[in-house]
């Protein structure tokens, strides 16, 4: 059988609720456990009985909503308005009653949202929505060697600490405030520290010589990011989000607009900040990770 790709419809309106998917295999690139760090990367999804999932903070999802993406924008799919349904702690939540939080533009209720720091971040689709499936015309080649590749590059040690930008008081929501940030305008990335502490290392001529910048990540983000190929940015509505997995690493955000990304790392101590990158330069860096 050929590689295939899906998107999902509203059962009511014949709405488009996702851009067209693929189905994830590459249990590495899943994140059952990690707070605050989506479930799995952008224009894939899962079943909720994926054996990835078996163990993990899922156990106890409803099987009637059965498809797993990564956050979707409102261009996608709404906020349920009764905040009942949504307000967590830290953001949208899921309270666990099997009330859906997530309508289509239409109103109809279509999924279940989960983006408070409780757990991993997640949109789940209701099992009467549409499935839609066709021929993927580009399917990704070659993920065994690029993720054999990926392993040895990372074991290598960072030599380096990571310098500090600056920029602590520059947030994604506040785009006025951007040009506050140190901006770079060519960057090159590699990796290091080992599987079990991945850390991402930036360098650029905008740095002071022989400055690095180092973004703790986990191997499941490094993946994705490498193997996949997932899009290195979300929109300033939904940040690409992620925590390093060790108690002390910060929080990152990593979001785009127009032509350029935020990146941001909040943490304990010394280890907030924030830098501007012009978006080719970053996708660039990535496409030759």
């Amino acid at each position: 059988m050929p590689p295939m790709r899906s998107r999902f419809r509203c059962p009511r309106c014949g709405e488009v609720l996702t851009p067209w998917s693929r189905e994830l295999e590459l249990a590495e690139a899943l994140n059952p456990f990690e707070s605050q760090t989506w479930l799995l990367p952008a224009r894939w999804f899962v079943r909720w009985d994926h054996p990835g999932l078996r163990d993990s903070y899922l156990g106890g999802h409803p099987a009637s909503y059965p498809w797993l993406f990564a956050p979707l924008t409102r261009w996608w799919v709404q906020v349920h308005p009764d905040s009942r349904r949504t307000a967590g702690c830290c953001g949208l939540a899921s309270s666990g009653s099997g009330l859906p939080n997530l309508v289509c533009a239409c109103g109809l209720e279509i999924g279940l949202g989960h983006r408070d720091c409780s757990g991993p971040h997640w949109y789940a689709l209701h099992e009467s929505v549409v499935h839609e499936q066709e021929v993927d015309a580009t399917p990704l080649q070659a993920t065994a060697g690029r993720l054999a590749r990926l392993r040895y590059r990372v074991e290598r040690p960072i030599a380096r600490p990571g310098h500090d930008p600056g920029g602590r008081n520059v947030w994604h929501h506040e785009r006025a405030r951007w040009n506050e940030a140190l901006r770079l305008r060519a960057v090159t990335i590699d990796c290091g520290g080992g599987i079990e502490d991945p850390a991402l290392v930036i360098e650029s001529p905008q740095l002071p010589s022989g400055a690095q910048l180092v973004v703790p990540l986990p191997w499941c983000q490094l993946v994705r990011l490498a193997v996949l190929g997932e899009q290195p940015w979300g929109e300033a509505e939904s940040p690409l989000t992620w925590m390093s997995g060790r108690r002390e690493g910060p929080h990152v955000c990593v979001s785009r607009y127009r032509r350029r990304v935020l990146l941001t790392a909040w943490g304990p101590d010394q280890t907030s900040w924030a830098v501007t990158i012009e978006v080719r330069a970053w996708a660039d860096a990535w496409a030759w990770l």
